[in-house]
């Protein structure tokens, strides 16, 4: 183990607290947030395992784990423990396959120190375990670990698939439990195919495990495991309309969901990106409630023209009526340059406000966590293929996705002095909408001159007057356009002094 200590700051204009960036060699995988706003995270530094502990002022350390002699360990979960000792879990990568390798876990106390640690080969029959992994708490303090290993198809000759692996640990780091998904031939749903992007849920209100991932021919699927992983139900995620032809065949489908949090004992979050090659012909960022058979009840879309939405990175849970979803957005085509980007939604659907970092072009977001003030900490990342891979840990306040709030009132017709006003605006621009439809659900998006938005609301309330709190934007000319799915309905300009 290794210990060193580095810090690197920078301001800039998207009005953030603080930013580090990590050396070039760093990948983030996981972590959490303490009481205190100390960001704990795991990863790999070079060819080494690592954590870092990010304070609140941005400063970090970071303790490094060696990796067996000519391979590279990159840890992915990492778990907090009743003795402020942590559970954490990894992968060591073969050389000869940069997706494949041993599982290593690692019981750590509060120092750090390893008190124990294994490493988990697969069984016959599989060549080695996938690259993404997922892991939970369960109510009784064992840690449920979810994998996926590769063996060669025993019906295609010359193909490989994949098989889900749960396992089950004590907190001493003993493995309980270890169940291969595994039925020949394959069950449809009973096993996963790919857990690309897994989740792992402690059912708050039954004692099950849920994994979230791809199940029957790809399609993202709920499943439910008891104490034993006997799988007790097994659900697709809704929109499929013809599951037996796979989502390829599909007007609609949602792929790379991040599920967590429980509104009530049958409804959880969803958040995925939607392909809808009906309506919108491209991917675009799904926020909606969810029920245990994994039907969609209610949703909230987020598109705009020209721009391909990505689920990517998560979701984090910030308060009783909060969350924090993380997208990389891409304009007009999947190859043109991405950059990250964060919503704050309400968890009535209502999309409250965003960050867009137009400043980070072909980054990535890796994950998102919440901090115990309202706001939080978003890591990206580099696309080693485009930009210089630097790993960037970012931490906003609410007010930095919340800076324009807006509000309907009645007034008496007479004082509406103009369709937007006051023109110039300092501080509150008011405007008319005595002449939009009832009854129907509008929209308010203000542009600046460059074309970014700045905010995307739903216009809730009764009354003729919307005012809108501008003085949180910089000076300069603005577009503002109030529109429903069907047509623009009303549409001006303002300058902000």
């Amino acid at each position: 183990m290794m210990l060193c200590c580095l810090m690197v700051m920078a301001a800039t204009s998207y009005g953030q607290q603080w930013e580090t960036v990590l050396p070039d060699s760093v990948s983030i995988s996981g972590g959490f947030i303490n009481e205190d706003n100390t960001t704990e995270l795991v990863g790999c530094s070079g060819n080494d395992g690592a954590y870092f502990k990010v304070f609140e002022d941005g400063q970090y350390e970071t303790t490094t784990f060696p990796a067996p002699e000519g391979k590279h360990l990159i840890l992915q979960n990492l778990i907090p423990l009743g003795d402020g000792g942590y559970f954490v879990s990894g992968r060591i990568q073969y050389p000869s396959d940069s997706y494949l390798g041993d599982q290593r876990i690692m019981i750590l106390d509060r120092n750090l120190d390893v008190t124990n640690e294994q490493t988990i080969e697969v069984i016959e029959g599989f060549i080695g375990f996938n690259w993404n992994s997922a892991a939970v708490i369960d109510d009784d303090g064992t840690i449920v670990l979810l994998v996926s290993a590769r063996r060669e198809s025993p019906s295609i000759p010359g193909s490989y698939e994949f098989r889900g692996v749960l396992f089950r640990f004590s907190q001493s780091g003993e493995c309980l439990n270890c169940r291969y998904l595994v039925a020949d031939p394959p069950d449809p749903i009973c096993y996963i195919q790919s857990i690309k992007y897994p989740e792992l849920l402690n059912d708050p209100f039954d004692n099950q495990i849920i994994a979230v991932c791809e199940g029957r021919g790809g399609v993202q699927s709920l499943l439910y495991f008891d104490y034993e992983f006997n799988l007790t139900d097994n659900f697709l995620i809704d929109d499929i309309s013809i599951p037996e032809m796979g989502p390829s065949w599909q007007s609609k489908y949602v792929s790379d969901p991040y599920v967590g949090y429980w509104y009530n004992a049958n409804e959880m979050l969803l958040v995925a990106d939607q392909q809808d090659t009906v309506v919108h012909n491209k991917p675009h960022l799904l926020v909606g409630k969810m029920n245990r058979e994994g039907e969609i009840i209610e949703k909230a879309e987020i598109n705009k023209p020209d721009t391909l939405f990505y689920a990517y990175g998560g979701m984090a849970y910030a308060n009783d009526s909060t969350v924090y979803v993380t997208t990389r957005c891409h304009t007009e085509s999947w190859m043109d340059p991405y950059y990250p980007c964060a919503y704050l939604v309400s968890t009535g659907l209502e999309v409250l406000g965003k960050v867009e970092l137009w400043d980070e072009l072909d980054y990535f977001p890796q994950a998102i966590f919440p901090t115990n003030d309202g706001g939080c900490v978003f890591c990206i990342k580099g696309n080693s293929w485009w930009v210089e891979p630097l790993q960037k840990v970012i931490r906003f306040s609410r007010e930095d996705f919340n800076p324009i709030p807006c509000s309907v009132k009645e007034v008496p017709q007479e004082t509406i002095k103009a369709l937007a006003y006051p023109n110039p605006a300092k501080d509150e621009l008011n405007i008319d909408i005595s002449g939009l439809p009832e009854h129907n659900e509008h929209r308010i998006q203000i542009t600046d001159a460059l074309g970014h938005i700045c905010m995307d609301r739903i216009i809730r309330g009764e009354g003729n007057v919307l005012t809108v709190g501008v003085a949180s934007l910089p000076a300069g000319m603005y577009t503002y356009q109030i529109y429903n799915d069907k047509k623009t309905l009303s549409s001006g300009k303002f300058v902000k002094k």
